[in-house]
């Protein structure tokens, strides 16, 4: 194992590190490390990849996705929302407010929003 110079982001700066002859010629040695967490695969002194369990790989690959994953769920609720007896009712004020009440509306939320 060897350390990165200094430019290096500091994520990878702090892992375990092989040159990429060492992964291949003690792969199992790369291997247990990796086990226990991800090791940096350095090609001329430089950080190229990394190497980490399948479970951290899982692991990175549900926390990525668990956003896209609620998406769902919040259009529901913004649409059950939106549904709503009393959100009908704004809307049915809004589109049959005359043109002078939507600009004196607009002119109040203006001033509101500045402050």
């Amino acid at each position: 194992m060897k350390n990165f110079p200094a430019p290096i982001d500091a994520l990878l700066r702090d892992l375990p590190a092989f040159d990429a002859s060492a992964v291949k010629n003690r792969f199992r040695q790369v291997a247990a490390q990796a086990a226990k967490g991800a090791v940096a695969i350095s090609r001329y002194g430089r950080p190229e990849w990394v190497i980490l369990s399948a479970d951290d790989y899982v692991r990175l690959e549900k926390a990525r996705r668990a956003p896209l994953g609620q998406l769902p769920g919040q259009f529901d609720r913004q649409k059950a929302k939106m549904q709503a007896r009393r959100s009908r009712k704004a809307v049915q004020v809004l589109f049959g407010a005359s043109p002078a009440a939507l600009g004196k509306a607009a002119v109040k939320a203006a001033h509101v929003n500045a402050r």
